[in-house]
């Protein structure tokens, strides 16, 4: 036995999922912060000890996320233990994978050393995909699992989530791709589950968009109709013109780089991607300008008319455009800004008490840098970026540093990118402010997860009246219910999962 027992804090409902885990490939969902950790630690214990000499594979999405499980799983288990990513050179990952039992890595590096012949899965005896709602279409983690399953002596496949999808033929791809026959699930409300569930208060807050952005957001709107009327021009979108959005925008842009791909050059291809990465990045400025930060705009705007590519110059010749950014660029001088970024400020004054910390999730940089500089502003607010790795943003050793002066009490504002919304464990956040809404039912769930996992929280949903905020709030609490809708259907009837090993009957 390799666990230190006395070093977790077991539930009967953790005990219970371990027991129907052990045999067979069994993805869990349960509720961010009820111990997924604790369950995979059971199961890779019960393998290593079943099968002496075995190995095990825990397999997290981000590096940060890696190395914190590393961390966590050296406290409580006595055994050797390796990370692996592409920063370690390909023989010490190869020597760490043969001496080790406890391999922790990012399915990207695992997928390139599994085709290089670095990594043999023979001896592993379990296999943990963390954040398992991954495994669909293109992603490392179904390569690795269907190779893990022909290769092992002794497979057994874990999928780890709190939220596996709102579409149900997702759900049955994740299961599929992962080998899946069991199906573990718990929810808020399960006898079992309930006592361990810190109550959230979740509040919306509405704002309005004051006249001078207003009047910018309607001039910006009929540059994006003015060039939905050059794509139908040329061919794109002709007998849809008022059905055009970002995601029909992007899956066009795809099909046109596909072409290209494949040497199927051709003018209406070439055109075709200029437009429509014209046509991004007006949506990205509508966005910032109407749910984001003025400043964010205004440093947006000044980006992408000095830009080099094609469609920046294009899109610099368009005179209405060099007009909304001089005058938005007088309004700043003024004082101007999106009324999200004082909101913020007096919801943190209002809430933060003593020693309590909160998170500020954004989508955008542009709008961590704005909500930054304005924080630092007031005595009482500690603020510190929390951004990802690319694109002259955080390494990996600053995010940990961060992450422990945050929960030190150095910081008590953790202005944050997506990068905090999956899987990362931070301690202490009492509070959280969704400065925008996601139409991801999985990213809503997670956001909520990294509040009041030991203490009550609150969290505030900050919603611009009349803008995508208001769209995206209702397209995420309808796939939230609907992921739940189906997540019930499975739960109540576990038999139809088990006669053919699929999730078909739900599907």
């Amino acid at each position: 036995m390799l666990l230190r027992r006395e070093l977790i804090d077991e539930r009967e409902y953790q005990r219970r999922i371990f027991e129907s885990a052990k045999n067979s490939n069994t993805l869990v969902v349960l509720p961010t912060g009820l111990g997924k950790t604790v369950i995979a630690a059971l199961v890779m214990d019960e393998r290593l000890t079943r099968f002496p000499g075995s190995k095990a594979l825990f397999l997290a999405p981000t590096k940060p996320l890696v190395n914190q499980h590393l961390r966590t799983f050296s406290k409580f288990m006595d055994s050797t233990s390796f990370a692996s990513s592409g920063s370690v050179k390909k023989d010490e990952r190869r020597a760490g994978y043969e001496v080790s039992r406890l391999v922790f890595a990012t399915p990207q590096t695992i997928s390139n050393d599994m085709d290089k012949g670095v990594i043999d899965f023979s001896d592993f005896s379990i296999l943990v995909v963390d954040e398992a709602h991954h495994a669909i279409g293109n992603y490392s983690y179904v390569r690795i699992a269907q190779r893990y399953l022909a290769d092992a002596k002794y497979p057994l496949v874990l999928g780890l989530t709190a939220s596996p999808s709102s579409d149900r033929s997702k759900i049955n791809a994740i299961c599929k791709n992962l080998g899946i026959s069991n199906v573990e699930i718990r929810s808020e409300d399960d006898p079992d589950v309930s006592p361990y569930i810190k109550k959230k208060s979740i509040i919306d807050v509405k704002v309005k968009l004051p006249p001078e952005i207003s009047s910018l957001a309607l001039r910006m709107n009929s540059i994006i109709s003015s060039q939905k009327l050059e794509l139908a021009k040329y061919g794109f979108f002709k007998n849809s013109m008022n059905s055009i959005n970002r995601t029909k925008i992007l899956l066009l842009q795809k099909s046109l780089q596909g072409q290209m791909f494949a040497n199927r050059n051709n003018f209406y291809a070439i055109r075709g991607i200029i437009l429509t990465s014209k046509m991004l990045k007006l949506y990205h400025a509508y966005d910032l300008l109407t749910t984001q930060s003025f400043g964010g705009f205004v440093n947006f705007m000044r980006k992408l008319l000095d830009g080099t590519t094609k469609s920046d110059k294009e899109l610099s010749k368009i005179e209405e455009l060099s007009l909304i950014y001089e005058k938005a660029c007088k309004l700043l001088e003024q004082g101007v800004e999106h009324p999200k970024v004082e909101k913020t400020a007096s919801l943190l004054l209002e809430s933060l008490k003593n020693n309590e910390k909160a998170i500020v999730f954004t989508q955008y940089r542009e709008t961590v840098d704005t909500l930054y500089k304005y924080l630092k502003k007031f005595p009482a607010l500690r603020p510190v970026k929390f951004i990802g790795q690319g694109r002259g943003g955080l390494l990996q050793k600053e995010q940990i540093s961060i992450v422990k002066d945050f929960e030190a009490g150095v910081y008590n504002v953790l202005v944050s990118t997506s990068v905090s919304e999956e899987g990362i464990s931070i301690k202490g956040v009492d509070l959280a402010i969704f400065y925008d809404s996601v139409p991801s039912a999985i990213r809503s769930i997670q956001r909520r997860g990294r509040v009041g996992r030991f203490n009550v929280g609150k969290i505030f949903l900050l919603i611009t009246e009349g803008t995508s905020d208001e769209a995206y709030y209702w397209v995420s609490k309808k796939r939230e219910s609907k992921m739940k809708r189906i997540i019930k259907d499975i739960k109540d009837n576990p038999d139809k999962v088990y006669q053919d090993g699929t999730l078909n009957p739900f599907v």
